[in-house]
């Protein structure tokens, strides 16, 4: 029954906090309002949750612009990631994300970034916008799985996405997330006790990153973080 609640309490937050983005971004234009909104929401998401989230390696994110590179576990993914950094990010997500009723167009309106990836016009198009926020000072996430796990284990990387760090010659980040898979699994929307953990790397070389080939850059990434599942798996099971 508790989940059950805290699951409804997370809807009406969410709906609640995505009108307000909309109107912020209407009503008011300019100054990052919805951005700002959204910011809270995720903050709020997490807390009423009631998950502890655990954020380590801050100290690897270098200043400016720069492509975080996450896994992909779960509808928590995004508040996890807005309430973990301190300072703005904005993500580069499949279509489908933009989409959701009221949530979809209060990230649009937060300035978030959807990618039809059936149209190569479209995608090259957000290619470009996602550049110039980056050559901004923005922070991009992008989910190269392309879908959420449904056990926690880590998919194929797909190369495109790498093309965005390949051209705007930002650093890439790999962001290692955990926990959401048990907090809310795929396919689901009842709420179950879990501990959350983001965990920021250092940022590839420049010869692994913009120097090396989409494919090359998206194996570096995926390389650590299957490592860092690897030693998180390991931790638990002397815990």
């Amino acid at each position: 029954m508790r989940g059950a609640l805290r699951s409804l309490v997370l809807l009406l937050l969410t709906a609640g906090c995505s009108v307000a983005a909309i109107l912020a971004d209407r009503l008011l234009p300019g100054g990052n309002r919805a951005e700002r909104v959204m910011g809270c929401w995720g903050r709020a998401f997490v807390r009423l949750g009631g998950w502890k989230l655990r954020v380590e390696g801050m100290e690897n994110l270098p200043p400016g612009g720069a492509v975080l590179v996450a896994n992909h576990q779960s509808a928590v993914d995004i508040p996890m990631i807005l309430s973990a950094f301190p300072r703005p990010v904005r993500f580069l997500a499949k279509r489908e994300l933009g989409e959701i009723p009221l949530l979809g167009k209060a990230m649009a309106a937060a300035g978030n970034l959807f990618i039809d990836r059936e149209d190569p016009r479209d995608a090259v198009r957000m290619l470009r916008e996602a550049g110039a926020r980056l050559r901004d000072g923005r922070l991009m996430v992008v989910f190269p799985e392309g879908t959420r796990s449904g056990d926690g284990t880590i998919g194929e990387f797909r190369p495109g996405a790498f093309y965005l760090a390949q051209k705007s010659g930002a650093p890439v980040v790999p962001v290692y997330i955990d926990g959401g898979y048990r907090a809310i699994p795929k396919g689901g929307v009842r709420v179950r006790p879990a501990g959350l953990l983001v965990r920021v790397l250092p940022p590839l070389s420049p010869g692994e990153g913009v120097g090396g080939s989409k494919e090359g850059i998206a194996a570096a990434v995926r390389a650590r973080i299957l490592q860092e599942s690897a030693r998180t798996e390991a931790t638990r099971a002397r815990e």
